[in-house]
């Protein structure tokens, strides 16, 4: 599918060049092209998506044992009883 950005008689070319990078980049066609670069063989490819999916599951459960986590609160001051009339 072709990237189509039309200019307004306000922009200039500097600002284009950025709204085309941030299409580029979210679209994600530069990683696409890196990975196509070299042949990989499936069995690559596949151990690729586990650690890619087990690295998923660990954040997941990290996240949510921090979420689950009591709330760290500060130690109590101890505070010394005040003696009154010995000055």
């Amino acid at each position: 599918m072709p990237i189509v950005l039309k200019a307004r008689n306000d922009d200039h070319t500097g600002d284009l060049i950025k709204k085309f990078k941030k299409i580029i980049a979210a679209t994600n066609i530069i990683q696409v092209v890196k990975d196509r670069k070299y042949y990989q063989k499936p069995s690559e490819l596949r151990t690729v998506r586990m650690n890619e999916i087990r690295r998923s599951h660990k954040r997941k459960r990290a996240i949510k044992k921090m979420k689950n986590a009591p709330i760290p609160r500060p130690p109590r001051r101890m505070v010394k009883p005040r003696s009154f009339g010995t000055e």
